[in-house]
């Protein structure tokens, strides 16, 4: 699944980046990596941004860019 198809408020696990090594690298530095719990917490609409949270901040990024990052939810309890 896509990060992009993770609706508001669910809490997913990330399995993959699939970027260029410099645009990974900047990703991994923002805390971005495989095993890292993120929840989505803002979906624009008609292809805006899509906001998530990390740890304790806030990060929007483009849709184009959660489309490329492949992730599973977690169930819920």
């Amino acid at each position: 699944m896509k990060l992009s198809e993770v609706e508001k408020g669910r809490q997913c696990k990330i399995r993959e980046l699939k970027f260029s090594p410099e645009m990974r690298k900047k990703l991994l530095e923002l805390g971005l990596f495989p095993g890292q719990i993120v929840e989505v917490v803002q979906d624009a609409p008609f292809g805006g941004p899509v906001k998530i949270k990390v740890r304790d901040y806030c990060l929007a990024l483009r849709r184009s860019e959660a489309e490329n990052i492949e992730v599973e939810e977690l169930n819920e309890n």
